[in-house]
Order: structure tokens, then C-alpha cells, then sequence
């Protein structure tokens, strides 16, 4: 398996620069809902770190993540929350299969920029839902 650190290093960027996105929110489901999806992609963003060498354990991480923010979003109570966990979810779940295939060709096609910015938007759709 021919590694790639720099391609996980930089969706390992991306997920750092979601973790920015999150802040505190309104009623307390929300509250405490947002608190969790900063302390997902917190977690995340940590775990990419840790994970630069290991393509398919670094996939298992986003796609449970993925699960986790779906969950967080919906225990928000607010649509606005959920969206935006879902579509960060969505994004997460598209590098997950993304670093599956690269793992098991050993030289699979860097991940496409479109789950990076993906994720990035759904970050910052996360801090706007979670800050009104």
C-alpha cells in the first residue's frame, strides 16, 4: 500500500477548520446538541491527526462520526441543525469511501475537492444554525 499522509493531512485540515465552525446556541437541545457536534469534530479533527498513516482506520472514524453528527442533529430539535449535521455528515461519509478505495488500491486517486469543501460549508452551516 503506497501511503499518502499529505492527502489524509490535508482532509485532516478540513475537519480541523469545521471544528472553528461550531459555537454555543439557543434553547438548551440545541445548546447541548451543538456543544456535542464541537465535541465530535473536535474529536474527528484529533483522531485525522493521530490517523495520517492508517487510510482505512482514519475512514472508520469519519463514517462513525458521520452517524454520531446525524444523531446530534437531530436531537437539536431544530431543523436548521439538523440540515447542516446531515450535510457534514454526508461529506464525512463521501471521504470515508473515498480513503476505503484508496486503502484498498494502494494508490487510489486523492479525495475529491468537492467533499472537502463539502464539509466546509457544512461547517459553517453548522456555526449559523448553532449561532441563531
Amino acid at each position: 500500500m503506497r501511503r499518502t499522509p499529505i492527502r489524509i493531512a490535508g482532509m485532516c485540515a478540513v475537519a480541523a477548520t469545521m471544528a472553528a465552525s461550531v459555537a454555543a446556541c439557543g434553547n438548551d437541545d440545541k445548546k447541548t446538541a451543538c456543544d456535542k457536534l464541537q465535541e465530535t469534530i473536535t474529536q474527528v479533527s484529533q483522531s485525522g491527526v493521530a490517523q495520517t498513516n492508517d487510510p482505512n482506520g482514519l475512514a472508520n472514524t469519519y463514517y462513525s462520526s458521520a452517524t454520531t453528527m446525524r444523531q446530534e442533529g437531530r436531537d437539536s430539535g431544530d431543523n436548521d441543525v439538523e440540515s447542516a449535521a446531515n450535510d457534514a455528515a454526508t461529506a464525512l461519509e463521501q471521504l470515508s469511501q473515498q480513503l476505503t478505495t484508496m486503502d484498498r488500491d494502494g494508490r487510489g486517486a486523492p479525495p475529491q475537492l468537492s467533499a472537502g469543501t463539502s464539509l466546509m460549508s457544512a461547517g459553517d452551516r453548522i456555526r449559523s444554525a448553532c449561532d441563531n
